[in-house]
């Protein structure tokens, strides 16, 4: 049986939430076990949809003392006394033990180019912190492309990447090694086959995008496929464990 870490998980109540959607802890361990994920990567639903400083404490609140739950924060870079600066995320981010952080540009409404963003993502690069970024938060796949092209020391992971999206994500993964794709919903036939089979499978890291998208179909896609048993479990866990082990807070 694979081993599986799930690196794209939100915890807590969304806000389109429908009677049985998953909202509390106890709800996504639950699902968790359902499809034996030996941990998840998570941030909070206030970080995405609220706010970034308010959803990092009640992560913290949340996943108190549960090994399973890979810590995310979402940052933002800082404005006057707004949002901390990047030595005060990363000196909170060690006491706290979180391992990645999530970028939401487009959410709240600031750059990603050095004059805005520089300074933190330098930061996070020195610190080997990956930072994660759905593709629903840049303006086109040209914007993904200079993001990694102007920050080449920073390691950055796509998720949601979207339905017939190879044409456009190859050449980008192709020319810029710092970049990482999840898996949620990358749905096109044998399109995990043909990335391991070109030379990409060290770049794919399991996720589901729960508990809005379906943790059942993003194993399924995976489990199904028709890669060596080998090449699963790293796309399972080990391209997770390894880029988050070189985290060095």
């Amino acid at each position: 049986m694979l081993r599986l870490i799930d690196v794209n998980c939100r915890i807590g109540a969304g806000p389109a939430d429908r009677e049985g959607s998953i909202r509390t802890k106890e709800a996504l361990l639950s699902l968790m076990d359902d499809f034996h994920v030996e941990k998840a990567v998570v941030f909070h639903t206030v970080s995405q949809y609220s706010d970034a400083v308010l959803g990092n404490e009640l992560l913290l609140q949340e996943t108190e003392n549960d090994p399973r739950f890979l810590r995310q924060w979402a940052v933002q870079p800082a404005l006057w006394e707004l949002y901390p600066r990047p030595d005060e995320w990363l000196a909170q981010m060690k006491e706290n033990g979180v391992c990645s952080v999530r970028l939401f540009p487009k959410q709240y409404g600031h750059s990603l180019r050095r004059y805005a963003c520089g300074d933190l993502l330098d930061a996070l690069a020195e610190c080997r912190v990956p930072a994660f970024i759905s593709l629903d938060q840049l303006a086109s796949w040209d914007a993904l492309y200079d993001l990694c092209q102007d920050y080449p020391a920073n390691r950055f992971v796509l998720c949601s990447p979207g339905y017939r999206c190879l044409r456009y994500l190859v050449p980008i993964l192709e020319s810029c090694s710092n970049l990482f794709v999840e898996t949620s919903n990358l749905l096109m036939h044998d399109g995990l086959s043909d990335l391991c089979r070109h030379g990409l499978g060290g770049r794919l890291l399991f996720g589901s995008g729960a508990p809005e998208a379906s943790l059942a179909a993003a194993a399924s896609q995976l489990l199904l496929s028709d890669l060596a048993e080998e090449e699963k479990q790293i796309i399972a866990a080990n391209n997770a464990e390894k880029l988050l082990s070189e985290v060095a807070l």
